[in-house]
């Protein structure tokens, strides 16, 4: 009997998807669950959800969260992470989830690709929202960086990238990652032990 894929919501960009991302893979495989990779627009999600803008949050809540948490938990999963958030991390990442979706639609592997988006977004300030300095990574990875730039562009991509966030919006997805287990939401990276409890003993 094949068992029910994870449904897995994250921007490339996102500093808790990226510090989560691995483990969540290793808690998918150990259980032996297919992932289904769903790249969405995160800021269109949160603006039609409703949420606390981080301009009117004050600066002792968000040192604290992107600040102080995000280096605990990148310690505690063993993740490297720079002090300063990256230079280019207000440009979004639409580029990049396109491309993941496109690498989805031609079968490759969206794990890896994924991953070293993540990994040099906040290690090497690779600017997801830009197409050459996404083509240069593709290229990196030995892949075809033009045929997966032309796919990214298509309606069809474009359409499930739209499907994607509409799903996030209804379900009111709170941010980056949101797991869904068996229709089950789990939020945050920090809420992995749960996921993990529910692929081995759903929760009532």
């Amino acid at each position: 009997m094949t068992k029910k894929p994870i449904d897995y919501f994250y921007t490339a960009s996102s500093a808790y998807a990226y510090i989560g991302h691995g483990a969540f893979l290793q808690i998918a495989r150990e259980a032996n669950r297919p992932v289904i990779h769903r790249p969405f627009d995160l800021m269109k999600c949160l603006n039609a959800t409703g949420y606390h803008p981080l301009e009117e949050r004050t600066e002792a809540s968000l040192t604290y969260q992107f600040s102080r948490q995000r280096d605990r938990w990148s310690d505690f999963r063993n993740v490297p992470m720079p002090k300063a958030t990256p230079s280019t991390h207000d440009n979004g990442a639409e580029i990049a989830n396109l491309v993941l979706l496109a690498a989805i639609q031609k079968n490759l592997d969206v794990e890896i690709i994924s991953s070293d988006f993540m990994h040099r977004h906040w290690t090497e300030n690779l600017d997801l929202s830009d197409e050459n300095a996404v083509a240069v990574t593709l290229g990196a990875l030995g892949l075809n960086e033009v045929e997966l730039l032309e796919a990214a562009r298509t309606p069809e991509i474009s359409n499930q990238y739209e499907r994607n966030t509409q799903f996030a919006i209804e379900h009111s997805v709170f941010g980056s990652p949101t797991y869904f287990v068996d229709h089950d939401m789990f939020y945050g990276q920090d809420n992995l032990v749960l996921v993990e409890r529910a692929l081995k003993q759903p929760f009532g």
